[in-house]
């Protein structure tokens, strides 16, 4: 991976050690024993704090685990939309890792607009930033795998991915929340809606799904779909953990593992103007998200992978290539001790199916209805 530096490679490659001598544990088992070792994966939202859902891929790639179905909001969206369309780990760490994010931050015009005039745009716009630039550079890589809507998320093994059957379903769902009428919008599940304008699923385009999960308040202008206004998923679902599972947990066949972002001591926020105060509300509802959505489920907790983001703020777009390293890697271990039992929570051995099926038997959760696509 050139995106990494040397020492960090170091580093990476010693887990990956440990990583090897967890697959071969006997105990260590991911789904089925007579089955491939398969897993659905979500991603949770977090802004430049995403970097870390990168190690977590790179561990499971490791460990050999291929990926059925994914699903994402904001950061996590991005994501799992790259993996769904067939990249690799190289491919996306290679990407992503020295990709500057500040050039989403389309023309910079707000760093030269005194502060009230940066406010009253926001109050026309109702956000900063266009978000064309993103939107063009989400297509582009999608485009290079010939995956750029969701019927053209290859169903085949390749990258990341496992194989999926004619009743596995869709490959990818985006979370985002519509504000006109105060609900998620998961994606491609609810495109058919009629407040929507009875979209085709397979034809619509991954880039703007993605592009609508991103739309952070005040920040990227909202997304407008048929007669909705579209903003960034974290106010809906900031893990859509359920958006896979069965009614009846007799029928799991393989685990769902969310990919959490969480930091111990929030960092302190800037409050100076309605912008930034909006951001700050914002972040604030995120780490509450992170913090609490899963204390009191233990089919979530089982299956949860709480990665570490340190001071990383979720709009810090000039994230160094240092805090970018350090996420990768807190990615990485926290995959290993979550799957070795040693995280403090969730399934506190080494990590197994059946012990993870006795648990989602006991303690089901409500799916979210997504329907095959």
């Amino acid at each position: 991976m050139t995106g990494l530096s040397k020492s960090a490679m170091a580093s990476i490659e010693r887990i990956g050690r440990k990583l090897d001598v967890l697959n071969e544990d006997p105990e260590f088992s991911v789904s089925y024993d007579d089955e491939p070792m398969v897993c659905d994966m979500v991603f949770a939202g977090g802004g430049a704090k995403g970097v870390a859902h990168l190690g977590a891929l790179w561990a499971f790639d490791r460990l050999g685990i291929k990926i059925k179905r994914l699903a994402g909001t904001s950061a996590g969206a991005i994501t799992a939309a790259l993996v769904a369309a067939g990249h690799s780990i190289t491919e996306i760490c290679d990407e992503l890792m020295d990709l500057d994010f500040m050039s989403f931050r389309d023309g910079f015009w707000d760093q030269h607009l005194p502060k009230f005039a940066r406010i009253m745009a926001i109050s026309s716009s109702y956000g900063m930033y266009e978000g064309e630039n993103f939107q063009k550079w989400m297509e582009e890589k999608l485009v290079e795998k010939n995956a750029n809507t969701f019927g053209r998320l290859p169903r085949g093994e390749v990258g990341m991915l496992a194989a999926l059957d004619d009743k596995d379903g869709g490959r990818l769902q985006i979370m985002a929340s519509d504000v006109t009428h105060s609900c998620e919008l998961l994606m491609p599940r609810d495109l058919v809606l009629d407040r929507y304008g009875n979209l085709r699923p397979v034809s619509f385009p991954v880039a703007a799904a993605v592009r609508m999960s991103i739309s952070v308040p005040f920040f990227f202008t909202p997304y407008k779909l048929h007669k909705s206004m579209i903003v960034d998923g974290a106010f809906a679902s900031n893990l859509p953990l359920e958006a896979f599972d069965r009614r009846d947990p007799s029928e799991v066949r393989w685990p769902t593992f969310g990919m959490n972002l969480v930091s111990q001591t929030p960092p302190s926020q800037n409050t100076k103007d309605l912008f930034h105060f909006g951001l700050a509300v914002f972040d604030t509802m995120r780490y509450g998200h992170s913090r609490m959505s899963f204390l009191e489920y233990p089919t979530r907790l089982c299956r949860l992978f709480d990665i570490h983001t340190g001071d990383v703020r979720t709009l810090d777009f000039g994230i160094t290539k240092k805090q970018k390293e350090t996420l990768f890697l807190n990615g990485v271990t926290t995959v290993l001790n979550t799957l070795r039992g040693e995280d403090g929570g969730g399934i506190r051995r080494t990590w197994n199916f059946e012990i993870y099926l006795k648990l989602r038997k006991r303690w089901s959760f409500p799916p979210m209805d997504v329907p095959y696509l």
